[in-house]
């Protein structure tokens, strides 16, 4: 329907509104020209260092003792944060893996990336990378990853690109034969344990002794059966057609080698095929069958819930805090920059829900984001930062040229001035489109079909932390300005969204982050 409005009078019309539009998104958004006009020749603050971007995905800021929580749930974690900067109010692009990775990656938001769904979307081939840009200066670059298929990052999305290597090899394994060589090397080292359900290994005991609910799973063994039952009930809508066709005696029962056979089949399916080769749900029935095990709205069961949530974090602690000494060992800690960050956050009936929903709340976008730097002083930043950040602040960081088709900006400003607060509004997107902008003091939300101002929502974060009351009537100015601005990020959005899935009905006004800057330069906006 789109396409007719683009035929003589209205092809023009449209043609000035999509630029003005654009334009003034650029002017919002974009801070890279302001960035990074003062850096065409980067300071090479650690030159040849090697990166280590540990990503713990599902890890909500406030989770960490060095961010307030009041357990001790990563002590090597803190102990790193007390010689490295802490950026104290960080947010996640988006509040699920796929589109926050690929804006951490890439540094564009996922209106721009339009990489948010597991099926079918891709990155534009032309888009660099962060690995990409480190592989071309000359970087070794490596994806230590957990398991085979994800909805992370990966060759079918074309999220991998720049890497010479993705093992799921043991983190340690990876360090060793890279010390061994002289070549500066990136390993981007994804963990994802933490993800739901948080069942504990025979290893691991509960940080806290709490009374558990009764006939929870807290092991695999007391899991897999209700698996089993939840995906036999529903396997229609789990298993593709080639799966039900080839493993039928299995999931339909026909046959029982044990109570979890099909479980274990689902499993497998998952960890050894294709995204979708098998498999129409990965993450829904794990998450339904968790669910289905305690009371959601008892205290005393999600304070249990949270403990193993805990738990597995502390577990992970404990396997970084040896991956911190084997650098120290090898002396690789004097030359290499290492980063702790997290893709999302997770919710604990935080605000009636669970795990990572599309939601606009803090605790799904707040994530911890602490640099370890050779060359800098120990300090704590207050600014507001984004995940998108991480790219050009280490590009600049190794003294890389920096590019103008980004929209994170260097945070080396922000660690010689880290108690100047800007006043930085950060954009999230989730799953349902809602357009989240924040900063430590305000949270702003834009609804997918909300049309005006006053229908959006504004949490006064200072005054209303657990961000309960809307007060977008009560400051009717910074409520508009943030409408405003959402919604021509929210225009632009739609606009780029058909463009991909229907590359021709805009032919030639494609407009990337690049030419906006460019024609900004140029003075047409």
């Amino acid at each position: 329907m789109i396409t007719k409005y683009f035929s003589g009078f209205w092809k023009i019309w449209w043609l000035f509104f999509l630029i003005g539009l654009i334009g003034l998104i650029g002017i919002k958004f974009f801070e890279t020209k302001k960035t990074f006009s003062s850096q065409s020749q980067p300071q090479k603050t650690c030159q040849n260092c090697n990166i280590l971007l540990v990503d713990i995905d599902m890890l909500r800021a406030d989770a960490l003792p060095c961010y307030g929580y009041f357990r001790n749930t990563t002590p090597n974690i803190c102990q790193l944060a007390q010689k490295s900067v802490l950026f104290q109010d960080n947010y996640s692009a988006a509040e699920w893996t796929l589109p926050s990775s690929v804006s951490t990656v890439t540094s564009l938001y996922p209106a721009f990336h339009q990489v948010k769904q597991m099926f079918g979307d891709k990155l534009d081939p032309t888009t660099p990378t962060l690995a990409e840009k480190l592989q071309q200066a000359g970087y070794k670059t490596i994806l230590v990853i957990g398991w085979k298929n994800l909805a992370f990052i990966n060759i079918d999305n074309g999220g991998t690109k720049g890497y010479n290597l993705i093992t799921s090899q043991d983190i340690s394994t990876v360090i060793t034969e890279l010390t061994k060589n002289s070549q500066p090397w990136f390993v981007h080292f994804y963990i994802g344990t933490l993800h739901m359900p948080y069942l504990l290994t025979e290893t691991e005991k509960p940080i806290e002794n709490l009374p558990a609910p009764k006939d929870f799973p807290t092991t695999t063994a007391q899991y897999q059966p209700l698996l089993n039952t939840y995906l036999k009930n529903h396997a229609q809508d789990i298993f593709q057609e080639t799966a039900l066709k080839k493993y039928g005696s299995i999931i339909y029962g026909q046959s029982f080698p044990n109570d979890t056979a099909v479980a274990d089949l689902f499993n497998k399916l998952a960890r050894e095929t294709s995204v979708g080769e098998y498999l129409k749900e990965e993450w829904k029935q794990k998450f339904e069958t968790y669910m289905g095990t305690f009371d959601q709205k008892s205290q005393t069961d999600i304070d249990y819930v949270r403990m193993l949530y805990d738990t597995k974090l502390q577990t992970i602690d404990v396997n970084l805090g040896q991956l911190f000494h084997q650098l120290e060992v090898s002396k690789s800690t004097k030359k290499t920059i290492t980063v702790i960050m997290s893709d999302h956050g997770e919710t604990f009936g935080d605000h009636g829900k669970f795990g990572h929903p599309p939601d606009h709340h803090s605790e799904l976008y707040q994530t911890p984001l602490i640099i370890n730097l050779p060359q800098f002083t120990a300090g704590i930043v207050a600014q507001t930062t984004s995940n998108l950040d991480i790219f050009p602040t280490l590009i600049s960081l190794v003294g890389i040229s920096p590019t103008i088709n980004i929209q994170g900006v260097s945070l080396i400003p922000m660690i010689h001035q880290p108690r100047l607060n800007s006043g930085r509004f950060v954009l999230s997107q989730n799953l349902t489109g809602e357009i989240i902008l924040q900063n430590k003091d305000w949270l702003y939300y834009l609804p997918v079909a909300v049309q005006t101002a006053s229908q959006s929502g504004l949490y006064n974060k200072t005054l209303d932390p657990q961000e309960k009351l809307n007060v977008a009537e009560k400051y009717p100015e910074l409520t508009q300005s943030l409408f405003d601005q959402a919604r021509l990020l929210r225009s632009y959005d739609e606009m780029l969204a058909a463009e991909v899935k229907n590359p021709d009905y805009l032919k030639g006004l494609k407009l990337s982050p690049e030419k906006i800057e460019r024609m900004k330069t140029e003075g047409y906006f």
